[in-house]
């Protein structure tokens, strides 16, 4: 063999032993590294170095440093089942090598670890295992006292409300626990005394403070609070530069002032509440921190002081934001005094916002101990622990032979675990099917509840909206006032505008919501919507760019649909861009598809942001002022348009939405309603600018007559809905009060009711029908089973126009509808032969007739404005668009659009007759901003041209 390498082979193992050396040494500097970095309250830094020196040990097989280090490492190990498998490999480890004082710390560590993370009963098994060990080997009296707390707080933390039952074995704890504080302040000699003294006050101030609390609930407060008082007395034996002590202190100082709280002692409460929050202060504890200060805000609150709670319940939500290991409890909490404070301070719309949140945390809030499973685990260990923990000290032996026998059965474990993880994926499976019919449930009610809530806003809105207004109109008001005015009117458009979103998301929801496309220029309209935000921009100084190409392509989209995203896009961009920024927004059309792109500078958004941005009810801060739901219609309605949407965003750089969209009619099918506009310029194109037309209603479904059946009965109800869905449009209700909230929604052109309903009757219907400008005029059957004279009085005396009685001729009931109908036919065409509007004459109620008289006045003052539109006319009536449109259906047959155009050409035709203004000069006069419109729109309903017209006259 060759010298050379002979001699290699003999060094090898030389170098191989210096070069372990050198990993130990570096192993032992990691570890020390990874304790200095606790003790200076850098638990990142000694996770890092744990997790280091736990894989080295692993590697160089040190077993006894493997087991030093774990309980660290566990303890900053930020996955729960990781940290428990670090400490049962290392468990394994300390008893194989007899590492008992490894083992006590591997016991607390583990305990520590469910206590912290889930609260439930396996902390108690772990930290009465660790009560045995130290039980037999009395090798460390300050662990042994802390474990006592350690149970006492476990205890403590598991029973339910007025729950005593854990009291006498609390006891019993503390007065070992104390036992063992006075034991260690005997041993030894002075400088052992005062090592005790100063470790062993820290248990002992905790033992005296849950005495206290003991007191506390047997309603003796001297004694608690002389016992709090020797628990504040120990906290003066440590160093003040111990962490733990200042915490300490501030959870006694609560406990005193909660008990002065009760005791109606508010001065004293105030003091120990302020001494809690300064001493919390002093630590690092974020979590502690804001508990204290939200504690505070409630005492502030609860004694008339809801501003500065406010104060003390922002610091706490900010600083529980950074907080390790929060509970769905402390969110609960905060968002429930918010509710309360915000209630004191006048702001309904926070408190109702905070309130649901509160319930919302409720709802996720389980049980996390059960109080009668750890009674019975404390008995059980108490009786058991000690045989075992001492079985486990004097016989590894069997240790080891449990474990070969344990490895024999592997195979039939195996083969049980397989059936078992079968059975358990079956009902697993099982389970999410149930969890998901639930969930569809549960979506399902949701969308009913924002639904009805909204109809519910939109009365007290309108009856809000039509006094400001009518207020507004007055000469005699300050500018003070008419600006307040005007503030309450702009936040109730505002909150129109929030229930008509929720509105469209739940019709989305509900697959209800279709498209209404029609043929027109897309560009013109996203163009026009543009330049209405120039104004804006002006007041914050923000260059605001429009890149738009002028297009005379007709394309087919939803008009209403286009609207709502660019104003929400538009609106969203130019909220979030700080003064002297930029918004730009660029739109074109490319391969039958609509690309929109708004891009605004400013903050940007986080990576979170991002992904949540749009979801419902999200926003980016709570600083933010909106409701969090129009982003996410934006994306509902691109979706419902065949389209999609991005969002870019460079952090304190740019934000970008891009949208496309298809714009192709071949691609919606079946899955959108086709309206052919009648308002098209020569080339085929909608004239938006146009205002009397631009409002054609997309609010018509069917040119039948609407029918409204109120009847509880689902078989009659079916029954009558069959007699008329030929040649009616029917809708149903099961109630009175859901037929006056359809009747309000719909406004249909009859309506048959059942007397005899639950929550509303048939005759409480009527009056509020009859008594409704909006629903006035609609005529009502009454269905009764009372064949008495007198119950036909009074239906009739309510309003009801015809009475009809169980059982009933179906023919005969058909006729009485189309009579009636037929008679608002009558007064329909007589609208439509007078030359000017008379109330009077056309009207079926007095509410009719003030309606009217309201119309009248509203045209005589608007009608010669070009720019007067329905949107301005249903707003300057008080009613929806839907409502005006139905209303004024029912009483001159005509939609509103076409009932502002046929004023508009009366009052030309009567200016024909009487004046010299000259024809275009008529047309312009009446609000027709087109004379060759105007001349047709004449044409068709008079069957001359004005020039013609005016020659007869």
């Amino acid at each position: 063999m060759n010298l050379k390498y002979f001699l290699l082979i003999l060094i090898m193992p030389l170098f191989c032993f210096g070069q372990n050396e050198k990993n130990k040494d570096a192993l032992k500097k990691h570890i020390q590294k990874s304790r200095d970095f606790y003790d200076e309250g850098q638990p990142d830094s000694s996770y890092h170095y744990a997790k280091i020196g736990y894989n080295l040990a692993k590697e160089l097989k040190e077993d006894s440093l493997q087991v030093e280090i774990v309980s660290l490492l566990s303890a900053f190990e930020p996955d729960l089942e990781k940290g428990l498998d670090y400490l049962k490999e290392s468990e394994s480890l300390a008893i194989k090598n007899k590492h008992w004082k490894s083992l006590e710390g591997i016991y607390f560590a583990r305990g520590a670890l469910y206590y912290h993370r889930t609260k439930d009963e396996s902390a108690l098994v772990h930290y009465l295992k660790l009560d045995s060990l130290l039980e037999v080997r009395n090798d460390d009296i300050f662990l042994a006292a802390m474990n006592k707390v350690n149970i006492i707080n476990v205890l403590y933390d598991s029973q339910t409300a007025n729950d005593t039952s854990f009291f006498p074995q609390m006891n019993k704890h503390i007065k070992d626990g104390l036992q063992l504080v006075n034991d260690g302040l005997k041993v030894g000699e002075d400088s052992l005394k005062f090592y005790n003294a100063y470790y062993l006050n820290v248990p002992a101030a905790i033992l005296y403070e849950k005495k206290a609390y003991v007191h506390v609930q047997r309603k003796e407060p001297q004694e608690a609070i002389a016992n709090y008082k020797k628990a504040l007395s120990n906290t003066g034996y440590v160093d003040s530069n111990f962490t733990g002590n200042d915490l300490r202190k501030s959870l006694i100082y609560n406990g005193l002032a909660n008990l002065y709280e009760s005791e109606q002692q508010k001065d004293s409460a105030m003091y120990y509440y302020k001494q809690e929050l300064i001493t919390i202060n002093k630590t690092t504890d974020t979590l502690r921190q804001a508990i204290s200060n939200y504690k505070i805000a409630e005492f502030y609150n609860n004694n008339n002081n809801p501003k500065t709670a406010l104060i003390h319940l922002n610091t706490s939500q900010g600083l529980m934001e950074n907080a390790y290991f929060i509970r769905e409890e402390h969110k609960y909490k905060i968002q429930e005094i918010y509710a309360s404070v915000y209630y004191n301070l006048g702001n309904y719309k926070k408190a109702f916002e905070a309130s649901e949140k509160a319930r919302q945390y409720l709802n996720a809030i389980q049980t996390e101990f059960n109080r009668e499973n750890v009674s019975e685990l404390e008995t059980k260990y108490q009786t058991e622990k000690k045989e075992q923990e001492i079985n486990l000290l004097k016989s590894q032996k069997e240790i080891v032979e449990q474990q070969k026998t344990n490895q024999k059965n592997i195979l039939l474990s195996a083969i049980a675990l397989t059936t078992i993880a079968g059975l358990f994926l079956f009902f697993l499976y099982r389970n999410r099917q149930k969890t998901n019919i639930k969930l569809t449930e549960l979506d399902a009610l949701k969308s009913n509840f924002f639904t009805n809530i909204s109809h519910e806003f939109r009365t007290p809105l309108t009856l809000i909206s039509s006094p400001i207004d009518e207020l507004l109109e007055e000469d005699s008001i300050s500018d003070k006032k008419r600006q307040q005015f005007t503030v309450a009117k702009q936040n109730s458009e505002r909150l129109i505008e929030l229930v008509n979103q929720l509105l469209e998301l739940s019709k989305i929801d509900e697959g209800h919501l279709k498209l209404q496309l029609q043929e027109g220029n897309v560009l013109q309209l996203i163009s026009a919507l543009s330049e209405s935000f120039n104004y804006h921009a002006q007041q914050k100084n923000i260059t605001y760019q429009i890149d738009i190409p002028q297009a005379k392509e007709a394309v087919w989209f939803d008009k209403s649909a286009i609207e709502k995203i660019t104003i929400n896009l538009l609106s969203n961009a130019l909220k979030y861009t700080p003064e002297n920024g930029t918004v730009s927004c660029k739109a074109y059309i490319e391969n039958n598809r609509l690309f929109f792109n708004v891009k605004n500078s400013g903050k940007g958004l986080t990576p979170y942001e991002l992904n949540n941005i749009f979801e419902r009810f999200y926003q980016t801060n709570e600083q933010n002022q909106g409701s969090g739901i129009g982003l996410s219609l934006v994306k509902e309605l691109v979706a419902l348009h065949k389209g999609n949407i991005e969002v870019q965003s460079v952090p304190n750089e740019e934000t970008i939405f891009q949208i496309n969209i298809s714009i192709d009619k071949n691609n919606f099918k079946n899955s959108a309603l086709i309206v052919t506009s009648n308002t098209k310029s020569e080339n085929g194109i909608p004239l938006y600018s146009d205002t009397s037309n631009e409002e054609d209603e997309n609010l018509i479904d069917s040119e039948l007559p609407m029918l409204l059946i109120v009847e509880d009965n689902d078989d009659l109800r079916d029954l009558l809905k069959q007699a008329f869905e030929d040649n009616y449009n029917v809708i149903t209700a099961s109630n009175g009060t859901i037929g006056v909230e359809q009747a309000l929604e719909h406004i249909p052109d009859l309506i048959i009711s059942d007397i005899m309903m639950p929550e509303k009757d048939g005759m409480a219907l009527t009056e509020d029908l009859k008594n409704d400008e909006r629903t006035a005029h609609i005529p009502i059957i009454l269905l009764t089973a009372k064949a008495g004279v007198e119950s036909q009085f009074k239906g009739i005396e309510t309003g009801a126009d015809d009475y009809i009685t169980k059982p009933f001729d179906k023919k005969l009931l058909i006729l009485k509808v189309e009579k009636l109908i037929a008679s608002r036919r009558q007064l329909q065409l007589r609208y439509s032969q007078e030359l000017v509007l008379i109330p009077s004459d056309i009207a079926i109620t007095n509410l009719d007739e003030k309606f009217l008289k309201k119309v009248e006045t509203i045209l005589e003052k608007n009608l010669i404005e070009p720019s007067f539109n329905v949107s301005e006319f249903s707003e300057a009536v008080g009613m929806s668009r839907m409502q005006l449109h139905r209303k004024l259906k029912a009483l001159t047959g005509l939609t509103a659009s076409e009932f502002i155009r046929s004023q508009r050409l009366k009052l030309a035709a009567q200016l024909l007759k009487s004046s010299e203004i000259n024809i275009s000069g008529v047309g312009y006069s009446v609000g027709f901003n087109d004379h060759s419109y105007f001349t047709k729109c004449f044409k068709e309903v008079y069957n001359c041209t004005p020039t013609e017209f005016a020659k007869r006259s």
